[in-house]
């Protein structure tokens, strides 16, 4: 999850520093989609990473 945020901050980061690309962020929907875009990375990790893992009580790091 945090290489994705990172990953997304880092992209913005650089479209604010290039001059060329400023304009990318200014556009209408560009923060909608780049929340959309995270929001939908985040449920489908909460439904199917460790989280969901861990609330079905499956412990795949735990050696019996």
């Amino acid at each position: 999850m945090g290489c994705i945020t990172s990953l997304l901050v880092i992209l913005t980061f650089i479209l604010y520093i290039t001059p060329s690309l400023q304009e990318l962020v200014y556009m209408e929907g560009y923060w909608l989609t780049i929340g959309a875009f995270w929001l939908c990375y985040l449920v489908s990790w909460f439904l199917f990473g460790d989280i969901a893992d861990e609330i079905t009580g499956v412990n795949k790091y735990k050696d019996d």
